[in-house]
């Protein structure tokens, strides 16, 4: 058991330091602890059970506080065992929330890949920043619908995970492009059309990587249509935090002394900078966006763990 719990908990650690995956693959990820915690956790009382639950929970979201789904994933899965009164009652509602979290984010994003992948028409031209699964899967579904059409990539500075998307779209066999970041305003003139991923989205805008703003205004000056894609596990009542500093080295590993380097990952940009946000049901406008994140309800005691942890949220 002990040496099953230290693999668990290399698990969590893993995926807490992972700064390269994007929010699906790293929900996936998390919910497959959840699921073996579900069958080794030595908890004694349903109670104790959701409070282990509740603190893998939270160490994961806050190392990535940028990202909704993780958010709702710890939401469904605490919310199952608040109204049990047994310890196997609460396995099996958790079970029950992880299996159901599990299906409709799949079913959600079927439907996304759907609607993401009929905005790219033949021959065009598609403008990408950082690496996103759901904009990945959109292009692939494109490709399956027999279009022709080309990829440009930013290299998404400090990691670079843009080369990683680059690498999956030549997979796909399309025509790929890596430009710098400081190259996206010169592309977008070049380009069709230009699709980002979604961390989360709350009635101020969409958090995704560092640079997006930039995409945004460029989309915007170079008239082409900028979407978000985003399924509705990335909505979120709260601004999460954009703001989190990240190690000098990725950007300069030997900077002269006394040099200030400023290293973040994300930031928010404004729902009025995007022609849509795609979600699995169709193009949102804004205001769609906020009607639909004021009907989002969170468990309190994660509510209160959110709302009182700086590290997570811009506001209390």
């Amino acid at each position: 058991m002990k040496g099953e719990a230290s693999t668990l908990n290399e698990r969590v650690r893993a995926i807490a330091e992972d700064h390269l995956s994007g929010a699906t693959e790293l929900t996936e990820q998390l919910t497959e602890v959840l699921r073996e915690v579900l069958s080794l956790s030595p908890a004694a009382t349903a109670e104790a059970l959701g409070a282990e639950l509740l603190d893998i929970g939270e160490h994961v979201i806050r190392a990535h506080p940028n990202m909704a789904p993780l958010v709702h994933l710890v939401n469904a899965v605490v919310r199952a065992t608040a109204g049990a009164e047994t310890l196997e009652e609460a396995r099996s509602a958790a079970r029950h929330a992880l299996n159901r979290f599990h299906q409709e984010r799949q079913e959600n994003a079927r439907a996304l890949e759907a609607q993401a992948s009929a905005l790219i028409p033949e021959g065009a031209c598609v403008l990408t920043h950082s690496f996103s699964a759901t904009v990945l899967s959109a292009l692939r579904a494109a490709c399956a619908r027999g279009r022709s059409f080309s990829v440009v990539c930013t290299e998404s500075r400090p990691l670079g995970e843009g080369r990683l998307l680059a690498e999956r779209v030549l997979a796909l066999g399309l025509s790929v492009t890596l430009i710098v970041d400081a190259a996206m305003a010169e592309w977008a003139g070049r380009c069709t059309l230009a699709l980002v991923g979604v961390d989360s989205i709350s009635p101020e805008g969409v958090v995704n990587k560092i640079g997006t703003r930039l995409l945004a205004l460029a989309a915007r000056e170079r008239g082409i249509p900028l979407y978000a894609l985003a399924e509705s596990g990335k909505f979120f009542p709260i601004p999460l935090s954009a703001s989190r500093s990240q190690s000098p080295a990725e950007i300069w590993e030997t900077p002269p002394s006394g040099l200030t380097i400023w290293n973040e990952y994300f930031e928010t940009t404004p729902l009025e900078l995007f022609t849509g946000i795609l979600a699995e049901d169709g193009l949102l406008s804004p205001d769609d966006v906020r009607r639909r994140i004021r009907e989002i309800d969170i468990d309190e005691r994660l509510w209160s763990r959110l709302r009182s942890s700086p590290s997570a949220t811009n506001s209390s």
